[in-house]
């Protein structure tokens, strides 16, 4: 069994109508907290790799892993474009821990949960993130991680 794990912003949802950055370049957050209505959240669109997750969910697990809070809103928009999934791990309100640290300690709860090893899990899987740091410790601590423009024609159909 191959576990198929999703990001969503950047890497399978284009949000970008909702999001904003301070000066220094990082996420305002109060910004995107404002714009996470459910009238917004669905004028959100798919990027290609949307494709490749309908396509795998028929014969594989499919992981979302996301730093952002999930609402009802959220599940709706994917419903509404058949992207289903098996697991959701998500960040929960009020959670301030950095997106890499949090997306480790979420998938490795999620191995334990199943009873895998860390490296039998990351033996199985394979992981879509737009965000560099989380790319770098994650495939540091032995997971498959793909930039979602790594993947993006021929490669697309390799799964």
């Amino acid at each position: 069994m191959t576990f198929y794990i999703f990001d969503l912003d950047g890497t399978i949802v284009n949000s970008s109508h909702r999001a904003a950055t301070l000066p220094d370049g990082s996420i305002d957050l109060a910004h995107w907290r404002e714009n996470s209505t459910p009238e917004k959240i669905m004028r959100d669109s798919l990027l290609p790799l949307a494709d490749t997750w309908r396509r795998v969910q028929q014969k594989h697990r499919v992981i979302v892993c996301t730093a952002r809070v999930i609402q009802q809103a959220d599940r709706n928009f994917f419903y509404a474009h058949n992207l289903r999934w098996d697991f959701l791990l998500s960040r929960r309100e009020g959670d301030t821990t950095p997106d890499a640290e949090l997306k480790l300690i979420q998938l490795n709860n999620l191995a334990n949960h199943l009873l895998y090893s860390w490296r039998e899990f990351t033996s199985r899987s394979i992981m879509f993130d737009d965000n560099q740091s989380i790319i770098e410790l994650l495939s540091k601590n032995g997971l498959r991680v793909i930039h979602p423009q790594q993947f993006i024609g021929d490669n697309a159909n390799a799964l």
